[in-house]
C-alpha cells in the first residue's frame, strides 16, 4: 500500500504532524545529498561554431571546478550564431539529432561513467536548438508555427526543441515516445533534483498509453491513464518515469543581430548570474519585486497540471515513496493568482494591483496587475524597485502593444522595467523562444521573445521554440516559488535556476526552452544596491566598477597574445571578450585605440 502525500491547500499546512515529519526528513536528507553543482553539468559545444567553443570556456571561468570530462565537442550541426548564420541554421532534422546530438552524449556519458553523475545538460549558442518533424513542415520554421496543425495532430508530432528532447535521453527512442510527456519533476517545492534516483537506463520496465482524445489531455504519457476520473480526468497512475530519470537542460544564449555573435549577450547573462548568486551583491530583498501581470478578462493561465492530483498543491520529496505518486484526477487553477496568492498569503483580489509580501524570501514585495488594457512597467514600481521575475501575456494580452513591448521605455527607465541582478521572465506567448535573433528583418515574429528580456537586463527565461498549444504553459506558481524562497533562513535561495524552471514546465520532449545559468542560486543581502542590473561598460574589463591603468594592463596583454588575423572571430584561444571594444572578434590595435579613447574622454 502506497503511503498518502501530505497535502496542501493554497500553500497553508494542514497537518502539523506532518510538516514536522518533513521538516526532520529534509534535515537529514540535507545531510546526505549534496546540492546541485558543477560537478554535475555536461557542456554541449558545436565543435563547428567558435561562438559555441568560446562560450563553453566562458563558462568554465565561472565554474573552475568543471572538468574536461564534462564538455563534449559534436560534430556536423550547422552553426546558428556565426557570421553567415539565419534562422535556418537554429533548426535541425530529427535525423540530424540522433546522429550528431543523442547519440555521442549517450556515448560519452556511458563509456565516461557519468550517467548518473550528470543531471544538467547545458547547450551553448551556435547550436542548433529545433527539431523540424518528420511528417509536417510547418510544425518548426523560421517564420513560426501552425497552430491548426499541432491541435490537430499532436498525438503524432515529433518536432520538439533539442533542450526537452534532451530531458528523456534514455528513453525517447528506446520506448518510441514521438511526441510530449508530462514532467515527473512538475509541482514539486524545495525538493532538488539530486534527491530522486537516478536508475540505471534499461533498468526500469516503462508503460506507454495513449490518451482516447486529443482535448484536454496530453496524447501520450508513461504510466496508466485514468481516463474516467470525475471531475478532470486524464490524471496518471503507476508511472515508472520519474525526476531522476531526466536531465535538467539549459541554454546559453541570447540576443543577437544577423551576422553577430551572442558571446557579449551571454557574458552579461552570466556576469548577472554571479552576482545574483554572490552574498557581496545578491539581491536585495526590500528592492526587488515579483511582477506577475495578468490579464483580467483573459483565463488561458487556468492550467491543467496533470503530474498532479487535484488534492494537491505541490509535492516534497518524500523518500521510500513512489515518485512520482499517483494523479488520479488533475490539479486545474488559475496560475497568476495562484502564484500571487502562495507568495504573499494574501486571498483577497482586487481588479487593479495587489500588493503582498514574500516573507519566506526576506519580505519581498509581490504585485499583481490586474488592471485593463495597461501593462506592467516600471511606473508601477517604487523608484528604488527593480524586478527579480516578471511574468505577463505579452502580445496576447489586452494592451494592445506591439511585440517589442520588454524594449519600450517607461517612464524614466530606458525599458519596460529595471531588473535585478538574476531576474527571470515567462510570457503567455506561443513563439516567444521562437529564434535567438533579435533583429526584426530576420524573422518576422508576432510575439514577444525572451532575449529581449536579456537586453533590457534579465538573466534568465523560459519560451516555447514553437507552437506548444496552451496546456504547456509555464506554472509560475512553482518557478516563482521555488527560485526564491528561502525556507531555512541563511540568506540563499532553496533551488538553483534550472531546478526551479522545471518544476514548473508541464511537458519534455516537446517545445520549451531555458536560457540562463542553471547553477545561478539566488542569494539575498539586504545591503545590496539594487538599481539595476549589471550591464557592461566598454573599457572597464576587470568589472571593478572603474575605468584605468589595470584595464589598460589586461587590454595590452590580450593584444600581444592575440594571434594574426588568420581565423575566425573568437576561435583564437587568447580571445577576451572583456578585451572587445569593437565588438568585432579579435583584440588588436583597434580596441587599444578605443579604450584609450574612452580613457581621455573621461
Amino acid at each position: 500500500m502506497r503511503s498518502r502525500k501530505t497535502m496542501y491547500m493554497g500553500g497553508i499546512r494542514v497537518c502539523n504532524l506532518c510538516a514536522f515529519v518533513l521538516f526532520i526528513m529534509s534535515f537529514v536528507m540535507s545531510t546526505s545529498f549534496a546540492d546541485l553543482g558543477p560537478e554535475n553539468v555536461l557542456i554541449l559545444v558545436n565543435s563547428d561554431s567558435a561562438t559555441s567553443r568560446y562560450i563553453a570556456r566562458m563558462y568554465r571561468e565561472y565554474y573552475p571546478a568543471i572538468e574536461d570530462i564534462q564538455v563534449l565537442e559534436l560534430n556536423g550541426l550547422p552553426d546558428s550564431s556565426g557570421p553567415n548564420s539565419t534562422t535556418a541554421h537554429e533548426i535541425l532534422t530529427r535525423q540530424q539529432y540522433n546522429t550528431c546530438i543523442a547519440e555521442p552524449v549517450r556515448r560519452h556519458l556511458t563509456e565516461n561513467n557519468l550517467v548518473q553523475q550528470i543531471m544538467v545538460i547545458i547547450t551553448t549558442a551556435g547550436m542548433p536548438y529545433r527539431i523540424e518533424d518528420t511528417q509536417y513542415t510547418d510544425v518548426v520554421y523560421p517564420a513560426g508555427s501552425n497552430y491548426n496543425r499541432v491541435l490537430q495532430n499532436c498525438s503524432s508530432i515529433d518536432a520538439a526543441s533539442v533542450e526537452s528532447e534532451l530531458t528523456c535521453l534514455w528513453y525517447a527512442d528506446e520506448f518510441g515516445l514521438s511526441n510530449r510527456m508530462v514532467n515527473p519533476y512538475q509541482g514539486y517545492r524545495n525538493s532538488s533534483i539530486t534527491l530522486f534516483e537516478r536508475s540505471l537506463p534499461g533498468t526500469k520496465t516503462m508503460q506507454w498509453s495513449s490518451a482516447i482524445s486529443t482535448i484536454g489531455a496530453p496524447p501520450k504519457m508513461e504510466g496508466f491513464l485514468n481516463i474516467y476520473a470525475y471531475p478532470l480526468p486524464y490524471g496518471t497512475v503507476d508511472r515508472v518515469f520519474d525526476a531522476g530519470d531526466c536531465y535538467l537542460t539549459c541554454r546559453l544564449d541570447g540576443p543577437k543581430a544577423q551576422g553577430q555573435s551572442a558571446v557579449f549577450a551571454v557574458r552579461q547573462m552570466l556576469e548577472r548570474s554571479k552576482r545574483a548568486s554572490s552574498s557581496d551583491y545578491g539581491v536585495n530583498p526590500l528592492n526587488a519585486v515579483v511582477v506577475i501581470d495578468d490579464c483580467a478578462d483573459q483565463f488561458l493561465d487556468s492550467n491543467r497540471i496533470y503530474n498532479l492530483d487535484n488534492s494537491m498543491n505541490y509535492y516534497t520529496y518524500e523518500p521510500q515513496i513512489q515518485q512520482p505518486p499517483d494523479a488520479t484526477t488533475v490539479l486545474s487553477m488559475d496560475d497568476y493568482t495562484s502564484a500571487y496568492e502562495i507568495l504573499s498569503s494574501e486571498t483577497q483580489i482586487v481588479s487593479g494591483i495587489n500588493i503582498g509580501w514574500m516573507d519566506i524570501a526576506g519580505h519581498m514585495k509581490v504585485l499583481l496587475d490586474r488592471r485593463s488594457e495597461q501593462r506592467s512597467c516600471q511606473e508601477c514600481l517604487e523608484p528604488q524597485e527593480v524586478a527579480v521575475f516578471y511574468c505577463c501575456y505579452g502580445k496576447n494580452g489586452d494592451e494592445g502593444s506591439g511585440d517589442q513591448y520588454l524594449l519600450q521605455p517607461a517612464g524614466d527607465c530606458d525599458y519596460l522595467l529595471r531588473c535585478s541582478n538574476g531576474a527571470v521572465f515567462t510570457s503567455f506567448e506561443s513563439f516567444n523562444a521562437l529564434t535567438m535573433f533579435s533583429d526584426e528583418t530576420t524573422v518576422p515574429v508576432a510575439q514577444g521573445k525572451i532575449i529581449d528580456f536579456i537586453t533590457i537586463g534579465g538573466s534568465g527565461a523560459i519560451g516555447h521554440a514553437f507552437e506548444p498549444l496552451s496546456s504547456a504553459a509555464i506554472d509560475n506558481v512553482y518557478l516563482t516559488y521555488n527560485l526564491l524562497a528561502d525556507s531555512n533562513g541563511d540568506q540563499v535561495a532553496d533551488m538553483t535556476f534550472i531546478e526551479a524552471a522545471f518544476t514548473a514546465i508541464p511537458f519534455l520532449s516537446w517545445a520549451e526552452v531555458v536560457i540562463g545559468d542553471p547553477l545561478m542560486r539566488i542569494s539575498y543581502n539586504s545591503q545590496g544596491n539594487d538599481s539595476a542590473a549589471w550591464s557592461r561598460v566598454d573599457g572597464d574589463i576587470n568589472h571593478d566598477g572603474y575605468i584605468d591603468v589595470f584595464d589598460y594592463r589586461v587590454i595590452r596583454k590580450a593584444n600581444m597574445l592575440q594571434s594574426p588575423y588568420n581565423q575566425e572571430p573568437y576561435a583564437d584561444e587568447n580571445y577576451d571578450d572583456r578585451c572587445d571594444i569593437n565588438y568585432d572578434g579579435f583584440i588588436d590595435v583597434f580596441d587599444i585605440r578605443g579604450f584609450r579613447s574612452i580613457l581621455y574622454s573621461k
